[in-house]
């Protein structure tokens, strides 16, 4: 869990005009989503993605 806050952590931080809708999309996929006892976003370059992704989109 330590690892997914430190993560999370990271991910707020590279956020380009963070917003609530941001912050709960990153939380949800960093700490609840979880297929089959694998979170798909585990490593830093998953977070990092994500966290491009966001930027991009919203």
């Amino acid at each position: 869990m330590e690892k997914r806050e430190l993560l999370f952590k990271e991910a707020i931080t590279l956020i380009e005009n963070s917003t609530p809708l941001k912050e709960s999309i990153l939380y949800h996929n960093i700490y609840t989503v979880n297929m089959n006892g694998v979170y798909p976003f585990s490593t830093r370059e998953d977070v990092l993605g994500l966290v491009k992704f966001l930027n991009l989109v919203y």
